[in-house]
């Protein structure tokens, strides 16, 4: 996964296992034991989480436990887009 494809998922407010899946790169139990991890610490604080068909935990939650950087992964994502963006541009002359 790309900084950009990593950036583009954190940068919603609420995840789910789908999600947490690509962050973590794990498997659908691991990422529904995150989930789960979360969602009580969430309710141990006294705060209430809403359910629905899709069950979603807030996105800066699941970073702080896995313990991920936002502002390098934000850097990097914008240094592969200026990558990117250069390599097109260069690809373009060459023509």
């Amino acid at each position: 996964m790309s900084y950009q494809e990593l950036f583009n998922i954190i940068s919603t407010p609420w995840v789910s296992v789908k999600e947490i899946q690509a962050i973590a790169q794990c498997g659908r139990d691991a990422a529904i034991k995150i989930r789960n991890e979360i969602e009580k610490e969430i309710i141990k604080a006294g705060k209430k989480l809403y359910r629905g068909k899709t069950i979603v935990v807030p996105t800066q939650k699941v970073l702080e436990y896995l313990q991920l950087d936002i502002d390098f992964i934000t850097e990097m994502a914008e240094r592969e887009q200026k990558l990117n963006l250069g390599t097109k541009q260069y690809a373009s002359i060459s023509k």
